[in-house]
């Protein structure tokens, strides 16, 4: 704890400065580091929690993985009762603050760039036989050099089955930790029926995030009696549409009133790739036999450029950084803003778990 400087305290809406001293989340750096690199380390009070093994498996998990767009963990230790865990800092937080700043969605090409890089991380954790199960905006960040990294390993489950150590086709495993991701889970996920799920239930949240951050919101939030509507419409086979031009329809302007229809007029103005639209529905398919896998993915069209220039990692992240800093430049001329404000307004409206680390 002594060789890490606190440079900011990231508070949680309704906490007191003094409950943030027992659990909380600051931005920090590491004083032997010269080049004073960024971190986020939270503490944690572990008296407040009676089972301790779901730290115990997350940090056997940051142990377990290494790749470049998955997120790591630099520094762990325990002073006293509290776990302090240390990881790198995503300036451009998740992408819950992106659209945070941006409600009506960001550009196709970043997109892309975005899912190039979630395809890389999947791709590598079902090398190891891994089913991260929690892709979502909230816990995909975005860093300044041009990375895009995949956190939370909270619901990550080993293909392998620990009972006789043999490589399972499907799974069937359920816990109520999931319900974090209804939004987002595959409709096999949620059926719990006898047919299981496996790696492609994973392509159908990556699918969800794309259409969000081309929509500006996902498809299920705020929808009538909430997730029962939801779960009800996935049952039924409902599948997210990327909103553009091309899918507006005369009886969604007709509903549109003084909330929406400035979103109304953003969606007559767009018009999203053939590529992107394929893309979308390959990953969203409600039939497991129609969605695509990780590999199918990896040669669509959809992420052509940054497939051509992969070669480069450099310049891959040169490329994304540009997207990015076009965003954080816009961000500071129209709301006169910087993105750690952004990302501090952004954690204040949804109670820190858009902002900092989900452990």
């Amino acid at each position: 704890m002594l060789n890490y400087r606190i440079l900011n305290t990231l508070r949680r809406p309704g906490l007191k400065a003094d409950e943030d001293q027992n659990c909380g989340s600051y931005l920090v750096c590491d004083q032997r580091d010269k080049s004073k690199t960024k971190y986020v380390m939270k503490i944690i009070d572990l008296e407040d929690f009676t089972n301790l093994n779901d730290f115990i498996r997350d940090i056997l998990w940051y142990k377990q993985l290494n790749h470049q767009n998955l997120m790591s963990l630099r520094d762990c230790f325990l002073i006293d009762t509290k776990l302090h865990l240390v990881k790198p800092y995503a300036s451009f937080g998740s992408c819950t603050d992106l659209l945070f700043a941006h409600p009506f969605g960001v550009r196709e090409q970043l997109i892309a760039h975005i899912m190039w890089q979630l395809l890389q991380a999947l791709r590598y954790l079902q090398d190891r036989h891994v089913m991260h199960r929690g892709v979502s905006s909230k816990n995909i960040y975005l860093c300044d050099d041009g990375r895009v990294l995949l956190d939370n390993f909270s619901h990550c489950i080993s293909m392998i089955s620990p009972f006789d150590g043999r490589l399972r086709r499907q799974i069937y495993d359920y816990t109520d930790d999931l319900k974090d991701e209804l939004l987002y889970l595959a409709p096999e996920i949620i059926f719990q029926n006898a047919e299981g799920y496996n790696f492609k239930s994973d392509v159908y949240s990556l699918g969800s995030v794309a259409c969000e951050l081309a929509n500006g919101s996902n498809a299920y939030l705020d929808m009538p009696f909430g997730h029962l509507s939801m779960l009800y419409a996935k049952v039924q086979g409902s599948e997210p549409i990327l909103l553009d031009q091309t899918q507006l329809t005369d009886e969604m302007i007709a509903l549109s009133d003084e909330n929406s229809s400035a979103y109304v007029e953003e969606i007559k103005k767009r018009r999203y790739s053939k590529e992107f639209h394929s893309f979308v529905k390959s990953c969203v398919s409600t039939r497991l036999e129609s969605r695509c896998t990780v590999d199918d993915l990896l040669t669509h069209p959809f992420v052509k450029h940054p497939r051509k220039i992969s070669n480069d990692p450099q310049l891959v992240a040169e490329d994304m950084a540009k997207l990015l800093g076009s965003y954080k430049d816009k961000q500071i001329t129209q709301m006169s803003t910087t993105i750690d404000q952004i990302l501090d307004r952004s954690n204040n409206e949804y109670n820190s778990i858009n902002l900092s680390w989900e452990f």
